[in-house]
């Protein structure tokens, strides 16, 4: 049975770098049933939703309130009250001009349980992304948070009081990108010098993130000269001077939207360290696996001397009928493995298997030189593959007088993108990440809008597929591996703005 009631938690969802929610706000959210989120909450923390949740947007753009604050209050109570658990998931931190206090108060009086996870504030994530300490021994030893917009609950007139603000070492304006000539001028007409050095972090920690350094009398006019949008947090005082404009651009991937095409499993860990080098990934998988049940019972009426992987999902395919049929590697006594590369063989080792060869490059024609030196006439090849496998390996190794038995362990579907999906990609795509040829024939008879997006080929093999079908792919890995596809994205990327520059 339900509870009578359920919990509201008030989660603060950091500053927009899914990498800031807190572990226990990922925790929650992986538990929620309901989740109200605000404007500025991290849209990719969302994902972390089970499939069943409801996901509510009560953000409150300026000017246009999706919901009033009582009518949030009134949703969050009403949720739990039908004995749900409920997510509030704000930017930032709830109690820092997050309203959330008064929500708790809310719940409080309707006696609904409620809990605050406090999160990672804008406040200080976003000076500290932009290179500024806001304290800083011999300069700095004071700060103040404010926010520039007048609240609800105050006069139209009301603001800050710059007077005392003045005197503070750091001041930290949120929500300032509109106000910034009028804050400025108003620190100076309290007494604070002209010359006084500020700075702008646009989108602070999230792809895309700007900074921009003058002084009290530059700022708006310096921000408003690079384009500078919302949201956007001010600094001012001394340590605004140490901020770095390049530190939003450690990586070339940084504002690149980058289309990641692997299915949802794989797709995850590639996503995450897009993120991680400030780039946005938009999953939109282009083929889906499926293993087969395939019987093992003729394996060991055969001697085999050889076993063949040309890509991880053979090895996990393979692999998968072993366990359902009760055996372990000893099943695979006598035969000799072979990899198509070191991916392929890592996937071996991660079972206790290691590879005997692995051809220097990722494709059927180095995988069928190295063993067409190695194999005998007549012996006997078992071939783990997918419904979609090139006929060249298994052809390659026929011509080198191999008894080649294909074994279809998976099935490789085209998968179109989501709605979704679709609609990201709509917005533009700077860059495109093919791991597979069925991947490349599903975007191209997905007919996916891709524009002039550079293409990146995790292979050799990928990348012919993709030539074929009229693509040109510029970017082709020498280590074939996520990180070796975006180390070669970045380097591409470098080279093209170098020769630009």
């Amino acid at each position: 049975m339900r509870a009578v009631s359920g919990t509201v938690y008030l989660v603060g969802g950091g500053p927009g770098d899914p990498g800031l929610l807190t572990l226990r706000g990922a925790a929650l959210m992986r538990a929620a049933e309901v989740v109200l989120y605000d404007r500025l909450a991290p849209r990719a923390s969302l994902r972390l939703a089970p499939a069943g949740a409801r996901l509510i947007d009560v953000g409150k753009a300026p000017g246009a309130a999706a919901l009033t604050q009582e009518q949030i209050n009134q949703l969050l109570i009403a949720e739990a009250l039908a004995g749900h658990v409920v997510v509030r998931l704000k930017g930032g931190d709830p109690y820092v001009f997050g309203r959330g206090w008064e929500e708790g108060a809310a719940c409080a009086e309707a006696g609904v349980p409620w809990q605050v996870v406090p999160g990672v504030s804008s406040a200080l994530a976003a000076p500290a992304a932009a290179g500024i300490p806001i304290t800083l021994r011999g300069v700095a030893r004071s700060f103040a948070v404010v926010t520039a917009r007048s609240g609800e609950e105050f006069a139209a007139s009301d603001g800050p009081d710059y007077h005392s603000l003045a005197g503070i070492d750091t001041v930290v304006f949120l929500m300032a990108r509109e106000r910034l000539a009028e804050v400025a001028a108003s620190l100076v007409l309290a007494g604070r010098d002209a010359a006084t050095p500020a700075a702008v972090v646009e989108r602070g920690t999230q792809p895309g993130q700007r900074v921009v350094v003058g002084t009290l009398r530059t700022i708006a006019r310096d921000a408003d000269s690079a384009g500078i949008e919302a949201p956007a947090v001010l600094v001012v005082g001394p340590t605004a001077a140490l901020a770095s404009p390049s530190a939003a651009h450690v990586s070339e991937l940084a504002g690149m939207r980058i289309l990641v095409t692997r299915p949802p499993y794989a797709a995850a860990p590639l996503a995450a360290e897009i993120r991680s080098r400030g780039g946005e990934a938009i999953e939109a998988p282009l083929i889906r696996i499926e293993y087969a049940d395939v019987d093992l019972g003729s394996l060991r009426s055969h001697s085999w001397q050889w076993i063949v992987f040309t890509s991880l999902h053979g090895v996990r395919g393979f692999w998968r009928a072993v366990d359902r049929h009760g055996w372990d590697a000893r099943a695979l006594a006598g035969m000799r493995i072979a990899a198509i590369g070191p991916k392929t063989a890592g996937t071996l080792r991660s079972l206790g298997l290691k590879a005997d060869l692995i051809a220097p490059e990722h494709r059927a024609t180095s995988l069928i030189k190295v063993l067409a030196s190695e194999i005998s006439p007549g012996e006997r090849v078992l071939f783990p593959c997918g419904t979609l496998a090139r006929e060249e390996t298994a052809l390659g190794l026929r011509r080198a007088g191999a008894v080649v038995e294909e074994l279809v362990v998976y099935r490789t579907s085209p998968v179109a993108p989501s709605g979704a999906a679709l609609r990201r990609i709509a917005r533009g795509i700077d860059a495109v990440l093919l791991h597979s040829p069925s991947a490349v024939r599903s975007l191209i008879e997905n007919d996916v809008p891709i524009g002039d997006a550079v293409i990146a080929c995790i292979g050799p093999t990928t990348a012919d597929e993709a030539t074929r079908l009229g693509l040109r792919p510029t970017v082709v890995p020498t280590v074939y591996s996520d990180a070796g596809l975006l180390d070669a994205l970045e380097s591409h990327l470098q080279s093209t703005h170098g020769a630009m520059a």
